[in-house]
């Protein structure tokens, strides 16, 4: 029998017999002298052990050998241990003592990890476009940043739904598609909230659900609050990136959904911008051959590979290791 990343990190949990995040398990099992008996390790073997642990949870879900007893930042276990609240929380400090990684990225360079997390997600299933506003005809919707999403997320139903429900929609007028508005930012705290949540209202008129999406946002219940009454009030939704598990990114607030779009904004959109004009053009020509057309004008969703190597080449960090 192979011996892999999981059977690793299986060995190394029993021996340390407490939560760990994933490079505690690859630090661990060095120590332990296990690494030696791994097949293959490759540049980063933490963030493999975070990836497969983290798909066997998802997958096989009452089947896994793993479960997560902490979020942020993720600790393991097996499914055997049964541990306490002071010892995930001593765990916890643990994890602190030694340092949180920190990183370098523009927002850019955040794209991949926001379209990842979509196209895994139950809500969204969608595709998804960076728009790049250097791309529009020049104006004044060139110049204005509160006009341009900086990603456009579409949902295509025809992996979901017969071919016949979907007719039977267009016959009831009913759209089985969904759009979606994506307002990037490295961060979000107190002082730039009401900014970028108004600008994210501003560009999203035209779609379905509009979101405002960051990697950092302030653990604070009272930047929490004014989110909520934003949210209550406004209707967009507010994404949690997770940079080293894309899939375990948190919507923190649902968008309200609008079934009437501003047209006007997206003719706008359309004429100025040919990112724009490609992926609807995409969704005429889809919706009405009922398949994905193009699907190749959307941004590639990394496969774990190809993510890791954009985590560690445009999301460069400024420690060695990932904890």
């Amino acid at each position: 029998m192979s011996y892999g990343f999981k059977e690793f990190s299986i060995e190394v949990l029993k021996k340390v017999n407490k939560p760990l995040g994933k490079m505690d398990i690859w630090k661990e099992g060095v120590r332990l002298g296990l690494d030696k008996k791994l097949e293959t390790q490759g540049k980063t073997p933490w963030y493999s052990i975070g990836a497969q642990i983290y798909t066997e949870i998802k997958n096989k879900k009452d089947k896994s050998r793993f479960k997560q007893v902490s979020n942020r930042p993720a600790l393991f276990a097996l499914v055997s241990q049964n541990f306490s609240e002071a010892t995930i929380k001593n765990s916890l400090v643990e994890m602190d003592n030694e340092g949180k990684q920190e990183y370098h990225y523009n927002e850019r360079s955040l794209h991949p990890v926001l379209v990842k997390y979509l196209f895994s997600n139950s809500h969204f299933k969608c595709l998804t476009k960076t728009i790049k506003h250097e791309r529009s005809t020049k104006g004044k919707l060139h110049q204005d940043d509160w006009v341009h999403p900086d990603l456009i997320g579409i949902y295509f139903p025809y992996d979901d739904f017969e071919e016949l429900t979907i007719k039977t929609l267009s016959i009831l007028n009913e759209k089985s598609y969904k759009i979606f508005s994506f307002e990037m930012k490295i961060e979000i705290n107190r002082a730039t909230l009401r900014k970028e949540y108004f600008q994210a209202v501003s560009n999203s008129t035209w779609a379905n659900e509009g979101y405002l999406v960051a990697a950092n946002i302030a653990e604070d219940d009272d930047l929490l609050s004014e989110m909520s009454i934003l949210n209550s009030a406004f209707g967009i939704g507010i994404i949690k990136l997770n940079i080293e598990i894309p899939e375990q990114s948190e919507i923190l607030f649902y968008a309200k959904q609008k079934n009437e779009i501003d047209i006007n904004m997206l003719d706008k959109l359309i004429s100025k911008n040919r990112d724009v004009k490609e992926i609807f053009q995409c969704l005429k020509d889809s919706e009405n051959l009922s398949r994905i057309v193009n699907e190749n004008k959307f941004d590639e969703v990394l496969d774990d590979e190809k993510y890791k190597e954009h985590l560690l080449t445009k999301i460069k960090n400024q420690k060695q290791d990932f904890c």
